[in-house]
């Protein structure tokens, strides 16, 4: 029997975030935002079990983001360990740590790009140091390839992830966000997918006057959250961070606004999982909300504490 718990509340962040594609190319920078906030070896430094059941909905209260939390969210295949889980773009950086964190927790890991395999092995190894031996790399160019062949490679598989997207000011920007990954929605869709989680762009750059110079990226990104949306509805986890700490060795990208500090991409990662495993589904807007979830632990106090939102606010 699931304990549904929906939180609805404003998103807090009031200053410039940036989009998913800055970053911040300092490993050490990756390490200490999220130190305080991603489990390390099994422990939270953030410890619910010293809350109480009020405690814990006075902080939920807080929290900028609007979510399902869901206390038994996996179907059988995946509770044995056989399910799988696609991510497309599953070689990059954050699609590495993604999948690292899915093998690491002993799902089936396809990584879908228009690179090689080898290529995709090499980049993985790149960036998180070491290979990945229990993923498997398919090269296919999810902007090109037939609805029906993207379909293929996602079928029985219980999430298709994508991390997939061109960053700003890039060639081809608006399709290479929008198109692409309106195309990967209805090929999960039509394949049977029940979960999706895409990576979106924190609001507030969108509505700023960045928005100027860079429409068509904005654009593509909108684009991409609606088909998600259209094809999965609340079955959907959208997380829109603003700038994400290091990057991809050799890889040059845009930096973010001035002092806005980044996100963590282990502590992004861990969103992503929870959301294609089935233990969020909503929208997670901004670093403020990201961070929020991993180090307040809010799906393992939700279960905890039974919590239900919608008797709360009445919705």
């Amino acid at each position: 029997m699931k304990a549904i718990v929906q939180t609805y509340v404003l998103a807090a962040t009031a200053i410039f975030s940036s989009c998913s594609a800055f970053s911040i190319h300092s490993r050490t920078a990756v390490r200490s935002d999220v130190s305080c906030h991603v489990k390390h070896d099994g422990h939270d430094d953030y410890d619910a079990r010293h809350l109480s059941r009020r405690s814990a909905i006075s902080i939920f209260s807080l929290l900028p983001m609007s979510i399902l939390v869901s206390s038994n969210p996996l179907p059988a295949k995946a509770e044995s360990g056989k399910g799988k889980v696609v991510v497309l773009g599953g070689a990059g950086w954050i699609g590495a740590h993604v999948s690292s964190n899915l093998e690491k927790q002993g799902y089936q890991v396809v990584s879908i790009s228009r690179s090689t395999s080898e290529v995709q092995t090499e980049r993985t190894k790149s960036i998180l140091g070491t290979t990945i031996p229990g993923v498997e790399y398919v090269s296919l160019d999810a902007s090109a390839a037939s609805i029906e062949d993207l379909a293929s490679t996602m079928k029985d598989s219980l999430a298709v992830i994508s991390c997939v997207g061109i960053a700003p000011g890039s060639p081809n920007q608006k399709d290479g966000n929008g198109l692409v990954n309106s195309r990967i929605a209805k090929a999960a869709k039509s394949a049977g997918v029940p979960k999706f989680v895409y990576i979106g762009v924190a609001s507030s750059l969108a509505n700023s006057p960045a928005k100027f110079l860079l429409g068509d990226y904005f654009k593509g990104k909108d684009e991409a959250e609606k088909s998600v949306v259209q094809e999965f509805g609340e079955e959907a986890l959208i997380i829109k961070p603003a700038i994400v700490a290091g990057g991809t060795p050799g890889e040059i990208r845009p930096p973010g606004p001035p002092g806005v500090k980044p996100v963590g991409v282990e502590a992004i990662a861990k969103v992503v999982v929870a959301g294609a495993l089935g233990e969020l589904k909503g929208k997670i807007d901004g670093n403020d909300a990201i961070v929020a979830v991993v180090s307040l632990g809010i799906v393992e106090m939700a279960v905890k504490y039974n919590i239900d939102y919608r008797e709360r606010y009445g919705k």
